[in-house]
């Protein structure tokens, strides 16, 4: 089995992450974004707000494929919010369980701690997800709290997990 390569996206890496996130909007609770971005909106994302205040997009390959992403984002909009940050983590359907969350993640959090405009991170995790909840406390998240039925998607409502780190 091969060893995941992590590396900084580029606009040519966009419809491969756009590939594998279509399929968690479409097909599962773990994001509830319930439309697909378009092309456009993924280009915008990468030219424009990944380009602010640090944040980044972060792809894993495995045999020279794309095999998943992470990025971060603003956690809120205000301007208060600026040092802490949100983290999203995605394997391609065909690459769950061999490595790329963790290279990703190593590679990421390692960047985070360099990086002195953040102090937080925080990952948002629709429950029940049990694999994601223990994926992020092995690498020292800490659940802060849970919003019952703070969303709605696939005509249920669903439980939200707030996890954070230190930076």
């Amino acid at each position: 089995m091969s060893t995941p390569t992590v590396r900084d996206a580029t606009a040519a890496d966009l419809p491969a992450v756009a590939a594998i996130y279509t399929h968690y909007v479409l097909r599962t609770t773990m994001t509830f974004n319930t439309e697909v971005r378009t092309p456009r909106e993924w280009r915008d994302r990468f030219e424009g707000v990944l380009a602010q205040r640090g944040h980044r997009l972060l792809v894993a390959e495995l045999d020279g494929v794309l095999a998943g992403y992470v990025e971060t984002q603003r956690f809120r909009p205000k301007a208060a919010y600026d040092r802490s940050v949100e983290l999203s983590v995605y394997a391609a359907p065909d690459a769950v369980g061999r490595g790329v969350g963790g290279a990703l993640y190593g590679e990421l959090l390692g960047q985070l701690e360099r990086d002195e405009r953040f102090h937080r991170a925080y990952a948002i995790v629709a429950l029940p997800n049990p694999h994601s909840i223990a994926f992020h406390e092995r690498w020292g998240f800490e659940l802060r709290g849970t919003l019952t039925e703070a969303g709605h998607k696939f005509g249920r409502y669903l439980d939200v997990a707030y996890l954070e780190r230190a930076l």
